[in-house]
C-alpha cells in the first residue's frame, strides 16, 4: 500500500532544489530569458486568441510575464491579475495594469481592492508561474494550491505555464488535485499537451 505522504514529501524536496536552481539564474539571464518566453507565448494560439488573458506579478524569481499585458489591450482584450479571497483558496481576477499592481497579504503584487472583477468565466487563458514543469504537463506551485483550487474551477480557460528551462523535470509525483497545462512555455521550447475537458 502507498504512502499518502509520499507526493507531498517528494513535492516539498522538489521544490526546495528547483528554487535554489532557479535563484542562481544571474539577473541578466533571467531578464533575456523572460523576454524570449513573452515573445513565444505572443506566437502561441492559446494567448494570442485570449480576449480575457489572467497574468501575475513575478515573485522571487519568477518569469516575468508583464509585457504581454501591452498586447492583449490593441486587440480589444483585457489584462487581469489574480487576487487572494479571504477564507477562499479559489483565486479572484480583477482587470488593472501592471502599474496598478498593490502588495497582497501573501506578498505577491495583486489588483488595488478598487479594481473590476472579472467572472472566472470569462477569462480564456491563464498564464502560470510555477516552481517545476513535467513533460507530461504537470506543475508544482509553491504549495497553497490557490491555482489547483482555482483551475478546477474554470474549465474552459486555457492553461499555458511559463518557466525557465531549469525549471523543467521529466517527471512529478501526481495528487489528483494537481491541475494538467494545455501548453508550457519556456526559453527554449513551446510543448503542447493534451488534457481532458472538465
Amino acid at each position: 500500500m502507498s504512502d499518502p505522504a509520499i507526493p507531498s514529501d517528494r513535492k516539498r524536496a522538489l521544490r526546495r532544489s528547483l528554487v535554489g536552481a532557479r535563484a542562481r539564474i544571474d539577473q541578466d539571464t533571467r531578464a533575456e530569458g523572460s523576454r524570449r518566453i513573452v515573445a513565444r507565448l505572443e506566437a502561441l494560439d492559446l494567448v494570442a486568441g485570449a480576449r480575457t488573458l489572467a497574468l501575475y506579478a513575478p515573485l522571487g524569481g519568477e518569469v516575468d510575464v508583464l509585457a504581454l499585458a501591452e498586447h492583449v489591450r490593441p486587440g480589444g482584450g483585457c489584462a487581469v491579475f489574480p487576487k487572494v479571497r479571504a477564507g477562499d483558496r479559489r483565486l479572484a481576477f480583477a482587470r488593472c495594469t501592471p502599474l496598478d499592481l498593490v502588495r497582497g497579504p501573501l506578498g505577491a503584487l495583486e489588483p488595488p481592492d478598487d479594481a473590476p472583477l472579472v467572472e472566472p468565466g470569462e477569462v480564456d487563458c491563464v498564464v502560470l508561474p510555477g516552481v517545476a514543469f513535467s513533460l507530461d504537463g504537470l506543475r508544482l506551485g509553491r504549495g497553497g494550491g490557490y491555482y489547483d483550487a482555482t483551475l478546477a474551477a474554470m474549465p474552459r480557460a486555457a492553461r499555458v505555464g511559463v518557466a525557465f528551462e531549469v525549471q523543467v523535470v521529466d517527471a512529478l509525483p501526481r495528487e489528483p488535485h494537481d491541475a494538467v497545462l494545455d501548453a508550457l512555455v519556456t526559453e527554449a521550447r513551446t510543448l503542447r499537451f493534451e488534457r481532458e475537458s472538465g
